[in-house]
């Protein structure tokens, strides 16, 4: 049996037994007591959280490719998710979800990863705010052309997307990559750049600074490798037997996005991408949120970036690695929802 089959299983019998969640373009209607923003303090049968279901399976993370999606069948609209959507941008196909009503933000994954890692905490978000979730060219289900891939491919893959479906205004919130993108996007449109405008930035966990931390092998292509991964991602290991080990490479393997990977990773463009001399350019009111126990970028980054941006906030959260909406889904959607409605409030 497969995981996919295995929690697609679990996901429905949970479902017939306490009600469940279902999202249609931009209107959310849940069934139920449950929301998913509320997993890190629901306990189940199965010896971990709601979340933990999923962060087997998901992983918002640099290099690992393994996400919630695997938790249901694969097609256009699976029980918990939204419906999912295409538009071209510059030629590829862009898969996303848009969900919820009210002033637009945009969900930005990191490397390796896709929209689904956003599910632990969609639903909440969504009661506020229009949420646009992209799986970034080269990830999930959008296209994979043979580029060099840079974080400028991206600040210009996420701005024509955003012109394509004429938002005016938007906040980013971003997580490793996603954080670095968010943030290059922001520095680029207080030196002028042409980009639809920004309201709000988060960083969470966000690569671009540099460091001297050595990092694991982002782009496994064994069971150590992978494992490695997992490691350096999430502070709590102990759901990461063997039987697990074996059902996220697998499901790695299947993600076919090694080649972006690589070639971002082996791009020196990059290098010059760095954001250290350049993060206090920004002038969009911005909230810096870690995981204290992060072992991919530790915290000192995060330190950094709320040091170098003028008014930024850092929220930091104990016993989380470097995937705080999943291993601390309550307290990120808290931290998020406040300084999005504070910010609206003042402008």
């Amino acid at each position: 049996m497969t995981a996919q089959s295995i929690f697609s299983e679990q996901a429905e019998q949970r479902a017939g037994e306490q009600g469940g969640e279902w999202f249609s373009g931009r209107a959310c209607v849940k069934e139920g007591a449950e929301v998913a923003g509320g997993n890190m303090r629901r306990e189940r049968e199965y010896g971990f959280t709601v979340s933990r279901l999923v962060l087997l399976l998901a992983v918002f993370v640099v290099g690992a490719g393994v996400t919630a999606e695997n938790v249901a069948p694969l097609n256009a609209q699976t029980a918990g998710q939204p419906t999912d959507k295409t538009i071209v941008v510059f030629g590829q196909s862009i898969h996303y979800w848009d969900v919820g009503s009210g002033p637009v933000v945009v969900l930005v994954h990191g490397l390796g990863s896709r929209k689904e890692d956003w599910l632990p905490v969609l639903e909440p978000l969504a009661q506020k705010y229009r949420l646009l979730v992209p799986d970034q060219v080269g990830f999930g289900k959008s296209d994979k052309p043979l580029l060099d891939y840079s974080v400028q491919t991206y600040v210009d893959f996420l701005n024509e997307f955003l012109r394509q479906l004429k938002v005016e205004k938007v906040s980013l919130v971003g997580e490793s990559l996603g954080g670095w993108i968010s943030a290059l996007y922001a520095v680029e449109l207080a030196d002028g750049a042409h980009l639809i405008p920004m309201e709000k930035l988060v960083l969470v966990d966000a690569a671009g600074l540099k460091q001297d931390t050595p990092i694991p092998n982002l782009n496994p292509s064994s069971l150590a490798t992978m494992r490695g991964v997992m490691e350096a991602v999430f502070y709590d290991t102990s759901w990461l037997n063997e039987d697990a080990l074996r059902k996220i490479f697998t499901d790695k393997l299947a993600t076919h996005d090694a080649y972006t990977v690589r070639s971002f990773l082996g791009n020196p463009m990059i290098a010059t991408e760095r954001l250290d001399a350049r993060i206090g350019k920004i002038k969009t009111p911005t909230l810096v949120v870690w995981g204290k126990q992060d072992k991919l970028l530790p915290i000192a980054a995060g330190e950094r970036y709320a040091a170098g941006i003028a008014g930024a906030k850092l929220i930091t959260f104990d016993k989380c690695g470097h995937v705080p909406p999943i291993e601390k889904s309550d307290e990120f959607v808290a931290a998020v929802m406040a300084f999005l409605s504070v910010e609206a409030a003042l402008h």
